[in-house]
């Protein structure tokens, strides 16, 4: 029997030159055929199915399609610096809005201002003018005993309203201009019926401390009576004689003294009668007093609701004085 016929029939045709492939190449592509599990295996195909009909593992794609995760993409050279800057703004934009919650929430540091006295009144009105009253009077003393009381009202006298009639110098034109704006009245009265002082001997000294007075008056009525713009003060007659002498200020004389503390004005501790000369206020005292003086007309209370007030001289005083002992002798003589 020949060669041929000892090869099976599906075998090659022998090849001596030795160019046939030693492997079949059927054999080197994948298996196609379902593999073969052991009759214990358990299927899970069925319970990757959801009740929709949707596939429970996605992943069992991702080998015939796209990669599951993405290589992620390469940053930028400059993002380093760009994060760097972004984290600084927002540090400026955090310590910004905490120094401003701070600003907003702390205290203030401001150091308040001294006030413009260590005391008050505790209302206003002609109230609160009585106690000023209350207040300045028992501060003024001399021979160890209290000078003068102090009676406040409006711009009144005897329940009479006034309207104060202010007369210029003859140098001036001599005119008279009329005030009509709300003021206090305070009359400086000592122990008599006139209100003239009965202890002591009227001296210039005595006249300087009651000035004072008048002007410690006036300034804390402009500070705390708000609608007050004008304060006549009433002093002291001489004994026998009716009050003539007034001390009148205007709110806008004394706008300085209003604008610093009473203190850097007027010494807290009050001089006397004895020590007025030697006080450091008495220059302030004599020259924001010695301008406002003005003399009675002596008929100002009943001549139609006008207080009218003249420059004072010290020799138009007297004269005064003499005119009103002559009235009221000869009211005397009449009545009898």
């Amino acid at each position: 029997m020949s060669e041929s016929h000892d090869r099976p029939q599906d075998a090659r045709p022998w090849d001596p030159a030795g160019t046939q492939p030693k492997h079949d190449p059927d054999e080197l592509l994948p298996d196609s055929r379902e593999p073969v599990l052991p009759p214990d295996a358990e299927v899970v195909e069925s319970d990757a199915i959801d009740e929709d009909g949707g596939d429970l593992l996605p992943e069992r794609r991702a080998a015939a399609g796209a990669p599951a995760v993405a290589a992620a993409k390469q940053g930028s050279s400059y993002s380093p610096r760009f994060q760097f800057i972004t984290g600084a703004l927002v540090a400026v934009g955090i310590a910004a809005i905490v120094g401003i919650a701070v600003f907003i929430i702390a205290p203030s540091t401001k150091t308040p201002e001294p006030p413009w006295s260590p005391w008050k009144p505790s209302t206003g009105g002609t109230a609160g003018a009585t106690q000023i009253a209350e207040h300045v009077a028992p501060e003024y003393m001399d021979g160890g005993k209290q000078l003068v009381k102090i009676d406040a009202n409006d711009l009144s006298f005897q329940g009479i309203p006034l309207t104060v009639a202010l007369q210029t110098e003859p140098d001036q034109g001599g005119r008279i201009q009329v005030h009509s704006e709300k003021g206090v009245l305070y009359q400086l009265c000592g122990l008599t019926s006139t209100c003239a002082i009965d202890q002591g001997k009227p001296t210039k000294e005595r006249g300087l401390l009651l000035r004072r007075a008048a002007l410690e008056l006036a300034l804390y009525s402009f500070r705390y009576l708000k609608d007050v713009k004008q304060v006549v003060v009433l002093t002291p007659p001489v004994k026998g004689n009716l009050p003539t002498v007034a001390l009148y200020f205007q709110r806008n004389q004394v706008r300085d003294q209003l604008s610093r503390p009473l203190t850097s004005s007027l010494v807290p501790k009050t001089p006397s009668a004895d020590t007025i000369t030697l006080s450091p206020d008495t220059p302030l005292v004599h020259h924001q007093t010695h301008q406002y003086l003005f003399t009675l007309n002596g008929q100002g209370f009943n001549n139609g609701g006008l207080l009218v007030l003249k420059p004072y001289t010290s020799a138009g005083d007297q004269q005064l004085q003499k005119d009103l002992k002559a009235q009221r002798q000869a009211a005397a003589a009449g009545g009898g």
